[in-house]
């Protein structure tokens, strides 16, 4: 039996932390994902809607169009949407006024709406436009009538005729059409961002685990390297040869593992091609670590660290290059961003995995090429 056959064999055999990663993976993706309540994981956000005493019903009308998976207007009064909104239940609330009807007829639109927003509202900016765009829609006829007869171009006698024409809805090649994209350039459908919220969220947990178990298999490579028998083995193999067998050992249940646990997320297959490329660049990163005393006996002390940079300076929960513009290079760069960002259908950044684990991989091999061409010459 060859030797990366034997090692690997040993390592597969006396190593049951991966076994138990095998096993812990999936239960704990699909533990999340069932965890999550299924308001939650639908991603709608709630929002209140106080109408006045008397009016209100057309307003609240395009509302009501505008609902879906992304915002749910409710309608309640004031107390109990102050309640809501202070809990956190509620995004935030639009508190018309009594004279609210009164006030559009005069086209009186200065701090018309008052918009009730709690500790934790995010999306109250969004709210806020929506509710704008309700009341233009509203008052569009009104201000329309009014240019005409200023501007001159109907009288009081023509204006009449057309009315019918200032309440008609334009055709879609009419209208000015509004695209959103994310931050870097891509594409954004509101709806995908609904429902993709939990998976993100999941698939992000899934590359920081897989990270911390790549570090720990860093360590134990380290130790081992470090021991008798690999010392007396050292000058005839290599440390990339005595270390890869191990390495595989250790970091090979992790595949099977991870592509099990992506099988909680609603959409698995856009995640399950990228586990390949991001696996390869832990196994490289565990390799250079481990070849490195100071690195890996470092590990230990870091470790409590690397989940909560990996959250922070990741976009699994929020995107902190969005408020500190300094972080995002290495925002962009996270092993766990282009891991998503490959998940969110970003090739480029698989590649980009891949290569640098074929990098990582190229430079070990040439260092113990040149250390063992080193001690041939000095024998």
């Amino acid at each position: 039996m060859s030797f990366f056959a034997a090692s690997l064999k040993t390592t597969l055999l006396t190593r049951q932390r991966g076994w138990l990663l095998l096993l812990l993976l999936p239960v704990l993706s699909f533990g999340v994902s069932r965890l999550l309540p299924a308001e939650e994981a639908a991603a709608p956000v709630q929002v209140g809607v106080v109408l006045p005493r008397r009016g209100g019903e057309e307003f609240r009308r395009r509302l009501e169009q505008r609902s879906g998976l992304v915002v749910s207007f409710l309608l309640a009064d004031e107390d109990h949407a102050e309640r809501q909104v202070a809990a956190g239940h509620w995004d935030c609330a639009l508190l018309l006024p009594d004279d609210f009807e009164e006030r559009l007829k005069n086209r009186d639109t200065y701090q018309l709406i008052t918009l009730l927003t709690g500790p934790g509202s995010t999306v109250y900016p969004m709210v806020r436009e929506t509710a704008a765009a309700c009341v233009a829609e509203l008052i569009s006829p009104a201000v329309a009538e009014d240019y005409l007869l200023d501007s001159g171009i109907a009288d009081q006698d023509s204006i009449s005729d057309l009315r019918p024409r200032l309440n008609e809805t334009l055709l879609d090649q009419d209208r000015v059409l509004v695209t959103m994209e994310t931050a870097d350039g891509r594409s954004l459908d509101a709806l995908t961002l609904a429902q993709g919220g939990t998976d993100g969220l999941l698939s992000g947990l899934l590359a920081i685990v897989l990270l911390v178990y790549a570090l720990f298999a860093a360590m134990d490579l380290g130790r081992w390297l470090d021991s008798p028998f690999a010392r007396r083995l050292l000058p005839l193999r290599g440390a990339a040869a005595l270390l890869l067998p191990r390495l595989v050992g250790l970091l090979l249940p992790a595949l099977p593992a991870g592509g099990m646990a992506l099988l909680a997320l609603d959409d698995p297959a856009r995640c399950l091609p990228p586990l390949l490329p991001y696996l390869l660049f832990l196994a490289a990163l565990a390799l250079a670590l481990a070849r490195c005393r100071a690195l890996w006996t470092a590990l230990p002390v870091l470790m409590p660290f690397v989940p909560a940079a990996g959250l922070l300076l990741s976009p699994v929960l929020l995107n902190l290059s969005l408020l500190f513009p300094a972080l995002a290079p290495v925002v962009r760069w996270m092993p766990v961003t282009l891991y998503l960002r490959a998940c969110d259908g970003c090739w480029t950044d698989g590649l980009a995995l891949a290569a640098g684990a074929a990098a990582v991989l190229a430079l070990l091999w040439a260092a113990d090429w040149a250390g063992q061409r080193r001690t041939a010459a000095k024998g």
